[in-house]
């Protein structure tokens, strides 16, 4: 695939020395054609020329002529509309479903592109030797970022920070037109899974979906209850004794345990296993425990915490909301990230409301860098943060552009394989 990868940005880019037929007949690229990301050809709509005739259809790529047949194209129907097989070794003749053979074309890519290529994916300083598996670092190109020039870069992440959002947005929107059907929901499961911090973040969601927002509203003006509801559901009432609990905490541990008993008959709820809880080398204030009883006290202490989320007007205020005992800035600036943030921009989308937007994203752009094992690369790369907008950005970069070594689906890497000199 990596080498395939590189075959589309060649054919888009229109860097290859020269495109023949197998019969050694030149071929005039008309349009290149549109990339499809999906199953199907690798290109619709392209336009060729050949000894005056103009064909317009799909094209398909492959390393080898023979990986047509490999991946079956000649059973599958999509695959009809093809008028140009590229490959770089045309080891056997190809046909379609009737019998009709491909035509064929040979893409020879120039030895310095090539090398370039190897280069950037490998992230080393020397060329690989014949038939080296390159070895992928985190950050492919970090040592040749310093070469990128500041407009390619600010541009990119400004685009990724949309992309991130996008995405989260995204998220929310398919929670409210979902089975859930109402933002106050939608956000309790955001809010929900954001406070599991990662390690636990699927749990959170599978707990907030088993549980409704409606039982917990419920019982609103009693945190007893409320815990109740949470650590019973998430299974962690029923794991535990009251014996091995803190002297001081037994009594209300076994309140908790009736009160859940008598709860969980009235809503018809079925309590999550346990087990599944991971708590090794979790943090103590990121225990499960203790992020449920936080969540307890968050619903608790507000009359309507969807409704005050909306109307903050700025940073400070949204802090001040989330700000209950159990949660440091760092929590809930991540809180307001993966949560409020996502949250505003969709429901913003959906009242067309630009102004709420443009509070949201200054939201971002209020809060400091991140600080992680992700944003240190970056900043160890040469990319510093000025931020939470410019961290989400490359957090975004990082994990669906650099670890899946998509390099060539990236700006950076599309101007360093194009600019940078062997």
């Amino acid at each position: 695939m990596p080498m395939e990868e590189l075959m589309y940005f060649v054919w888009q880019q229109r860097l290859f020395l020269n495109i023949e037929t197998t019969d050694h007949q030149p071929l005039d690229i008309l349009h290149p054609g549109l990339r499809n990301y999906d199953a199907g050809p690798d290109f619709f709509n392209a336009k060729v020329k050949e000894d005056g005739i103009v064909w317009a259809g799909n094209v398909e790529m492959h390393v080898k002529a023979s990986d047509w047949y490999h991946h079956h194209h000649q059973d599958d129907p999509a695959y009809d509309s093809v008028i140009l097989h590229v490959v770089i070794d045309p080891d056997v003749e190809v046909r379609m479903r009737n019998g009709k053979a491909v035509k064929t074309v040979v893409m020879h890519i120039p030895d310095d592109l090539m090398n370039r290529y190897r280069q950037l994916c490998s992230g080393r300083a020397a060329p690989l030797l014949p038939g080296q598996v390159p070895s992928y670092s985190s950050i492919s190109c970090s040592s040749r970022l310093n070469q990128v020039p500041r407009v390619v870069l600010h541009d990119w992440i400004t685009a990724l920070c949309t992309q991130r959002m996008i995405e989260k947005l995204g998220r929310v929107r398919d929670l409210v037109e979902s089975q859930l059907k109402a933002w106050p929901e939608a956000f309790y499961v955001v809010l929900t899974r954001s406070l599991g911090t990662g390690v636990n973040s699927d749990m959170m969601e599978r707990l907030a979906r088993s549980l409704p927002y409606s039982c917990l509203l419920h019982h609103k003006d009693n945190l007893l209850q409320l815990q109740s509801l949470l650590l019973g559901q998430a299974g962690l009432l029923q794991m535990q004794d009251a014996t091995s609990k803190e002297a001081d905490e037994q009594e209300e541990w076994r309140l908790m345990q009736r009160e859940y008993a008598f709860l969980r008959q009235k809503f018809s709820l079925t309590p999550l296993d346990g087990n599944y809880w991971k708590t090794g080398r979790v943090r103590p204030p990121a225990q499960p425990e203790a992020r449920l009883r936080t969540l307890a006290k968050l619903i608790y202490t507000h009359q309507d915490l969807f409704d005050e989320v909306l109307e903050a007007r700025n940073l400070e205020q949204m802090e001040k909301i989330l700000g209950v005992k159990g949660l440091g800035q760092q929590t809930i600036r991540s809180l307001i990230i993966n949560a409020v943030v996502p949250l505003l921009l969709a429901y913003a989308q959906w009242q067309g409301d630009d102004e709420r937007c443009e509070k949201a994203l200054d939201l971002l752009e209020e809060m400091s860098p991140e600080n992680n094992r992700y944003i240190n690369q970056w900043t160890e790369a040469g990319i510093a943060s000025k931020s939470a907008m410019d961290t989400q950005a490359l957090l975004h970069l990082f994990k669906n552009y650099c670890q899946p070594h998509k390099c060539l689906r990236c700006r950076i890497g599309c101007w360093l394989l194009k600019n940078f000199s062997v």
